[in-house]
């Protein structure tokens, strides 16, 4: 009989978290028809189907909801006996790409007081919710209107936004803008943003006025290029803006809401290693500057 892989487990896990193939594979980072294929090859090594697939959701058949309790003990006892068998524990913290250096800072502190610990850092914006439900990181710092479904999650900061627009845009010469003003500007947006999540970086979480036009972007350089070329704006804050703005200049908003930093481990399975590092950072945040 075949043996069961760990990456198997771990995709039966994400499918039956998020209810769908599709939501699963953007959770794991992989294409749709990879994670079928997998999943097939799961159900073969079993002998029997793991999953009922429908139009709308894709759930367990009561041989997967039986396997899936065995898949938690069996990814997590996994870890546990690499961490013991190296002697040195890596904890996986996951951040956006703009608070990185920040939490680098924090983390060489924390290894410092704790040498048997070893902090792995990997950037991720939208997707660092995913990446933590589905146990490939143990500690994620989260910004904004994410979903906070089996995540146990702690406030770490706050900080303003701005707008950030090109010199040469027709409000760039005011020193004052309200929502209003940019009701009908162009909005950077990235893949998979919940509704949630664009209503934030828009402003409509606060006047409740969608936004209409948008701009499709993939990483921090692509808002800057598109703000520098006038094709958009966008709401910043103070630890996105680049030091030195060659051709952009950032203006206050009325009224716009805040950014709000936060610092998240799994609700199921956080490990005591990922729980003094929440604490580590929370006391990090709260140091004299």
């Amino acid at each position: 009989m075949a043996d069961l892989e760990l990456r198997h487990l771990r995709y039966l896990i994400a499918v039956a978290e998020t209810g769908s193939i599709t939501r699963a594979a953007q959770r794991l980072l992989l294409t749709q028809p990879a994670l079928s294929r997998a999943l097939r090859a799961l159900e073969r090594t079993v002998g029997a189907p793991l999953l009922v697939r429908g139009s709308h959701a894709t759930t367990l058949t009561a041989t997967g909801s039986e396997l899936l309790m065995d898949a938690y003990d069996l990814v997590e006892r996994s870890r546990l006996a690499l961490t013991r068998a190296r002697g040195t524990e890596t904890l996986t913290v996951t951040a956006p790409t703009c608070d990185v250096l920040t939490v680098a800072a924090a983390s060489r502190a924390f290894e410092e007081k704790h040498p048997h610990v070893q902090v792995d850092i990997e950037p991720h914006d939208w997707l660092a919710p995913e990446v933590l439900r589905a146990g490939a990181a143990h500690v994620s710092i989260l910004r904004d209107s994410f979903d906070r479904h089996g995540l146990d999650v702690e406030p770490f900061a706050a900080e303003p936004r701005m707008v950030l627009l090109s010199t040469d845009h027709p409000l760039g010469g005011r020193d004052r803008l309200t929502l209003a003003d940019l009701r009908d500007e162009t909005f950077t947006y990235w893949p998979g943003m919940s509704d949630a999540e664009a209503a934030h970086w828009t402003g409509a979480d606060v006047d409740g006025h969608p936004r209409r036009q948008s701009l499709r972007i993939g990483s921090a350089t692509d808002v800057i290029a598109a703000v520098a070329l006038g094709r958009a704006v966008v709401y910043a804050h103070g630890s996105t803006l680049p030091e030195q703005l060659p051709g952009l200049r950032a203006l206050p908003v009325e009224d716009l809401s805040p950014s709000h930093l936060e610092i998240g481990t799994s609700a199921r399975n956080a490990g005591p290693t990922a729980k003094l590092f929440v604490e580590h950072m929370l006391g990090w945040s709260a140091r004299p500057a």
